[in-house]
């Protein structure tokens, strides 16, 4: 039968043993040091993407809202020479903007052309006239830049009929 021998301190097979649970202690703490740096890095890029992300979607807002504000407010007022209005007169274009958020934003509006045309589907559309129905077409951009550094821009484009050029 084996003989059970008592673990002594100071014997040889203590002495061989002493450190080996430092070393491994150290050595596993390190590992995770370095994992714990890795997870940092990560996260600290992640938060930079949702930041620019976030920067992106509120310019893209901003001028989607200030081309959304000059359509309703100018809604039934698009005809040839519309745009060449100055303020005070009847029928001008409403150049004013909601309140923006975070940014700046510039609007713009153009006539692109006016020519004549018919509406599609109605075949008495021209009877008795020619050329009796127009379409003006108009482009409204909205550029917005952030505080943040960021630039958006929408454009809508916009098709008036009218009975003449």
């Amino acid at each position: 039968m084996a003989r059970y021998v008592p673990y002594v301190p100071g014997t040889a097979r203590a002495s061989r043993q002493r450190g080996a649970v430092l070393v491994v202690g150290l050595i596993m703490l390190a590992v995770m040091t370095l994992l714990v740096i890795s997870m940092l890095r990560t996260s600290i890029q992640e938060l930079r993407i949702g930041g620019a992300n976030q920067v992106a979607q509120e310019t893209l807002a901003n001028a989607e809202l200030a081309v959304s504000h000059f359509l309703n407010v100018n809604n039934g007022r698009f005809a040839p020479g519309f745009l060449a209005l100055v303020a005070p007169a009847p029928g001008a274009p409403d150049y004013s903007l909601p309140p923006i958020d975070g940014g700046a934003v510039t609007l713009t509006a153009t006539q692109i052309q006016c020519a004549s045309g018919t509406i599609p589907g109605n075949q008495y559309a021209n009877v008795g006239r020619q050329n009796a129905l127009f379409v003006s077409t108009f482009n409204i951009r909205g550029i917005s830049s952030s505080l943040l550094g960021g630039t958006a821009s929408v454009n809508q484009g916009v098709m008036a009929f009218s009975a003449s050029c």
